[in-house]
């Protein structure tokens, strides 16, 4: 059997050549002419200068490979849809032209088509005998899409994970997680990180087996690689990342209590990996957990400098960079979770130089687009602002000395410190044409705050008081449209499995605010944009797929008058997606936001409201309002 680099010659030159490597292939070898840049190690042997020969320079070549591959790719939907239209037998058109109409991405499109052709050829196109249609392989990437796969950051697979050894996987992997999870929860120092993980030399200050493994988990999210699921012949979301995280939480009961700089940022990812696949109530233990780490950080932390010897400088910024991340998530996830904050008032550190480093950049690997600036210790210190203020929220709500009736003066003036620290928002943060996913994600924070806020004070307005019921219904109204907003911009610039995990959260927060008032027309269009990307994201995420059926549960059982592009795409959800099964995989206390406030009206247990237990309650539940029962008793 040829291997790969017999057949693609070219790329041979890359694998052998570490400035080939960073240039896509190296021309030197074959035409003697370096690629220029570095100087690289030939050109330094020949005493030579580095010159770039454009003809010959690979990574045109390889640009122009992935465009006719994504031409192709395109053309091939087009066919299959004006084919599934033509078939005057086919069911297909109107749910494709619903998804169609609602702006959904063409993946998302394609894997519609392809569900029902699978069907079609399965039940001979009669409903009446339709089976359950095969779960499919995920996406099996054409070798030369891994050849030309060209990950950012390229780095060893060993020492450092015993899951693979696969070096360009986890290139592949990592360049993922700093390229859409870290710039929306960043408590990972990029640089040190990477320095020390390519050295491999495990006693590493900034990188450890513990750190890696669980970043790969995360970044298992992210990829359709076969090798990112556990179990590559049972494809679904569940198995993702597994494989890593159990590697991970068997390195941290190896810590036995110990906390140097790289457990206390593997802390913050166990969380958001646990929550991210449906177990938010472990996930919910290493926050705590987190919170705990934070003070004896804290504690030590001069002295953790200190140790660091040459490297004190280097500690110093990376336990800031921590210590600010973790303490930047932990108010933003007790309130989505309506739970009192976990730590006293955030610590105090030094704000981060706002001096917009050049080489400061953010680039949206895989996709084919220029690097942008990254303006990343601007939106660290704009995390931080807004945290102080998210803080005392959550502590006024749901404290140890919370109110019995939330006073609707106390949270206007929460909205307005809120304001007053979007309004300090350097300008580069600020959004505009085509913000990055981090600025992205710092003004969805601000949105989906003003959302819990103002959803918890609803209930607590006098009856007669109109017009603070009004004022107080636009502005939640007005925030789950700019989320809508948002989240279709980033379907507008890069593919809907690039969504950072916190954006599952805010779609979902959003859907629960608008079901509130679907009667109106641009409630509904924000509702379909929302519910779009969620939609996109229950394919990949067990956790996203939970609350999906949580949206479509309360809108059966609060009887809202769905629009049609969202009631199919609840349909396909239900036939395709959801199984009977997946309500026993949950061990989750999510809020159902939507009858949390009527539950808090009413005196109720917030217990009532967690996602398993309602899934539990509900799932019986179809589209058509009637459950198992009520079919037995007609």
């Amino acid at each position: 059997m040829q291997s790969r680099v017999d057949v693609h010659h070219h790329f041979a030159f890359a694998l052998n050549c570490p400035e080939g490597i960073r240039q896509g292939f190296c021309p030197l070898v074959a035409d003697g002419v370096c690629t220029g840049g570095g100087p690289c190690e030939p050109c330094q042997k020949a005493n030579t200068e580095c010159i770039v020969n454009a003809d010959n320079d690979g990574r045109r070549r390889i640009t122009l490979k992935r465009k006719i591959e994504s031409l192709e790719h395109d053309r091939e939907l087009l066919v299959r849809l004006v084919e599934s239209i033509r078939n005057e037998n086919s069911q297909t058109p109107s749910d494709v032209l619903t998804l169609i109409r609602s702006n959904a991405p063409l993946d998302e499109i394609r894997t519609c088509l392809a569900d029902r052709q699978d069907a079609s050829h399965m039940t001979g196109n009669r409903d009446s005998d339709r089976v359950k249609i095969p779960k499919r392989a995920p996406s099996i990437y054409m070798d030369v899409r891994r050849i030309t796969d060209m990950p950012l950051f390229e780095v060893p697979a060993k020492p450092w994970t015993s899951v693979t050894d696969d070096d360009a996987f986890v290139s592949h992997l990592i360049t993922l997680y700093f390229t859409w999870q870290q710039p929306t929860f960043r408590w990972v120092d990029r640089d040190l990180f990477l320095a020390d993980m390519k050295a491999g030399k495990t006693g590493s200050r900034f990188c450890s087996p513990l750190l890696v493994n669980i970043i790969l988990a995360v970044a298992c999210f992210y990829s359709d690689y076969p090798e990112s699921f556990s179990h590559q012949d049972d494809p679904t979301c569940t198995s993702r990342g597994e494989h890593f995280f159990a590697e991970a939480v068997d390195l941290l009961k190896k810590e036995e209590g110990r906390i140097p700089l790289t457990t206390f940022q593997a802390w913050g990812d166990m969380y958001t990996c646990a929550c991210v696949m449906g177990k938010d109530r472990l996930g919910w233990q290493y926050l705590v957990e987190t919170a705990d780490a934070i003070q004896q950080v804290m504690n030590k932390r001069q002295r953790m400098i200190s140790d660091a010897e040459e490297q004190s400088e280097q500690m110093a910024r990376s336990l800031n960079v921590a210590i600010c991340g973790l303490t930047s998530i932990i108010p933003t996830s007790t309130l989505s979770f309506q739970k009192p904050p976990l730590t006293k008032r955030p610590p105090s550190f030094e704000r981060f130089p706002e001096d917009h480093d050049p080489s400061d950049t953010w680039t949206p690997y895989p996709c084919q687009a220029e690097s942008s600036p990254a303006h990343t210790n601007c939106l660290m210190n704009a995390h931080s602002d807004l945290a102080l203020v998210i803080w005392d929220i959550t502590n006024y709500v749901f404290g140890d000395n919370k109110p019995p009736s939330i006073d609707v003066k106390v949270v206007d003036t929460f909205h307005e410190r809120l304001d007053a620290v979007t309004q300090s928002f350097p300008s580069c943060i600020r959004l505009g044409e085509t913000p990055t996913v981090g600025v992205m994600e710092l003004h969805m924070r601000y949105y989906n705050t003003i959302m819990v806020m103002f959803g918890l004070v609803t209930s607590h307005v006098e009856e007669n008081d109109t017009a603070t019921k009004d004022r107080i219904k636009r502005l939640r109204m007005s925030s789950a449209y700019h989320i809508g907003a948002l989240l279709n911009l980033h379907r507008s610039q890069w593919p809907v499995e690039r969504m950072p995990m916190a954006f599952m959260q805010y779609s979902t927060l959003a859907l629960f605010t608008l079901l509130d008032d679907l009667e109106d027309e641009q409630n509904q269009t924000s509702f379909v944009e929302n519910l779009i990307a969620l939609r996109a994201l229950a394919r990949r995420w067990q956790m996203a797929k939970g609350m999906l059926r949580l949206v479509q549960l309360t809108a059966i059982k609060h009887d809202a008058p769905l629009p049609k592009e969202s009631a199919i795409l609840f349909e396909d959800f239900e036939a395709e997606t959801w199984h009977t099964e997946d309500r026993d995989r949950f061990s989750s206390h999510y809020p159902n936001f939507a009858v949390s406030i009527q539950k808090q009206s009413e005196g109720g247990s917030m217990n009532e409201v967690d996602l398993d237990r309602l899934l539990e309650e509900w799932d019986g539940l179809a589209l058509s309002g009637r459950t198992p029962e009520d079919d037995r008793e007609g």
